[in-house]
């Protein structure tokens, strides 16, 4: 049986905020403390960001190219802090620019590849916070979360329709030296919109990290996500481990590192015995402004139906290929062996990486992959980039090659 919804208490904070919104509003750095309630509406601030976008995806089997043109808007406010309560709500809208030929999951061109990027609007974030207890915040409703670098929870921003979660969760600093996060997920509402069967997904899932700093040696997370969903069962799993990273100051050199482990077993109703190990390691230097980086990634997978490692609450777009070859890992599982290199040419920043995937298990070689991006500040507020990704398949899944100009504008 399906939890009770909690649509109606999201929606009543989205009502409120609304009304809030009328208000006049000036932007500010940080919201401010008030008594009065009406002082504390009429000095929040308010933001607007606009991303338009085209995307270009030619992949073997399809007859015809996708091309989507779209424009993704964001409104959003939040008020200034009353007796330790502060609301916000944002409000996100996506649109095609002339002909949708793209599959947008919801549009029903299936005979052209996925551009994941539907036509919808929706009410993107809508909670209320407590910032009553020392060092901590308590937010209800509808939220971003991201933990990290997206690795296991994230926003999926890139696509236009972000990520967002029903939640409650508590932020601390209170313990000495420690960051803690928690989060009861009720809802993930995926980036594929209000109008698809796949745009929510109904969980009971906990969210946990735990960050402590080492002062000139690196950052120690501990965490533990334990996922389980209503209609999804093959997704419900709980997963615990930890990562380390930092930088190491070498005069003219900085060294980077990074290492992460983590455990995955099968949860709630998943019909799979799932059994499955993550491993990451990554080492790069940074000398005269310029990044180089070797890293390898390993997601484990035995080869037997569903018990592979599976990361769905992550802002996948960023790891493991542009190309979106492995949003999901091959029962096989997924060995990621990548090399990049990046700086800053004239104000513009460049970015280049390589992978070459394999599987974890029975020795199949999947293929290889070159990114690329440029991105560079246009104007105030103005932000430009040019991305391209071509993936070339050996024995896992179709040669595939995108290509993505954008422009965002925010204040």
């Amino acid at each position: 049986m399906k939890r009770p919804s909690t649509s109606v208490l999201f929606y009543s904070f989205s009502s409120t905020a609304l009304a809030c919104l009328c208000a006049p509003a000036q932007a500010q750095d940080a919201p401010e403390t008030f008594d009065d309630l009406r002082e504390a509406v009429t000095n929040g601030r308010t933001w607007f960001k606009a991303r338009m976008r085209f995307e270009n995806v030619d992949q073997d089997g399809f007859g015809s190219d996708a091309n989507a043109a779209t424009l993704d808007l964001i409104l959003g406010y939040e008020t200034a802090v009353w007796n330790d309560f502060q609301a916000l709500i944002e409000f996100e809208g996506v649109s095609a620019i002339g002909n949708d030929t793209y599959n947008s999951t919801t549009n029903g061109e299936t005979g052209r590849p996925v551009v994941a990027d539907p036509e919808g609007e929706e009410v993107n974030q809508s909670y209320l916070s407590y910032r009553g207890w020392e060092d901590t915040t308590v937010r209800l409703g509808r939220q971003r979360i991201t933990i990290g670098d997206h690795r296991f929870v994230g926003n999926v921003g890139w696509r236009q329709n972000e990520q967002t979660f029903d939640a409650v969760s508590v932020s601390s600093e209170a313990l000495s030296d420690f960051d803690v996060f928690y989060s009861y997920v009720s809802n993930v509402n995926r980036i594929f919109g209000e109008k698809s069967p796949a745009g929510d997904a109904n969980t009971g899932s906990h969210l946990l990290n735990v960050q402590r700093k080492f002062e000139e040696v690196g950052t120690l997370d501990v965490f533990a996500y334990a996922l389980d969903y209503d209609d999804l069962d093959a997704l419900s799993t709980t997963t615990y481990g930890a990562s380390f990273g930092g930088t190491v100051d070498m005069d003219d050199i900085d060294l980077l590192y990074s290492l992460r482990v983590a455990q995955q077993e099968d949860a709630g109703d998943n019909p799979n015995d799932v059994d499955a190990g993550y491993y990451n390691a990554e080492l790069g230097v940074t000398t005269s402004g310029v990044t180089f980086k070797v890293g390898g990634e390993v997601l484990e997978g035995s080869g037997d139906a569903g018990d592979a490692f599976q990361t769905p609450l992550a802002t996948l777009h960023k790891f493991n290929g542009w190309a979106d070859q492995f949003l999901a890992t091959p029962d096989t599982g997924l060995e990621d062996i990548y090399l990049s290199v990046g700086g800053t040419v004239k104000g513009t920043s460049l970015l280049a990486v390589y992978h070459d995937f394999s599987s974890d298990s029975e020795s199949i070689d999947y293929g290889t992959e070159l990114d690329l991006r440029a991105t560079r500040k246009l104007a105030d507020d103005l932000v430009g980039g040019i991305k391209f990704a071509d993936y070339s398949a050996d024995d896992f899944s179709v040669d595939t090659t995108k290509a993505w100009i954008w422009f965002e504008w925010s204040f």
